[in-house]
């Protein structure tokens, strides 16, 4: 269950940037990054997979992030 929430950020990569796809899975991504390791330690299903996949996701919400900010000038 919580790798699948974990999934969210990582299809980011599917959808083109700034499109209204895009928005919503990145909101998406941000609300389920903060309750799925919640969810794998409370129905007891932490696993070294689900750990690297978040790890991988976080990785990807950055980047995004940082694109973001890149294209809307915030970060030049």
């Amino acid at each position: 269950m919580a790798n699948i929430i974990t999934g969210i950020s990582i299809a980011l990569l599917i959808f083109p940037a700034f499109s209204m796809e895009f928005y919503a899975l990145y909101i998406a991504a941000g609300i389920s990054d903060m309750i799925d390791g919640t969810v794998a330690r409370k129905i007891g299903t932490v696993s070294e997979l689900g750990s690297k996949l978040d790890t991988a996701a976080d990785f990807v919400f950055v980047v995004c992030c940082l694109i973001i900010m890149h294209e809307s000038g915030f970060a030049e």
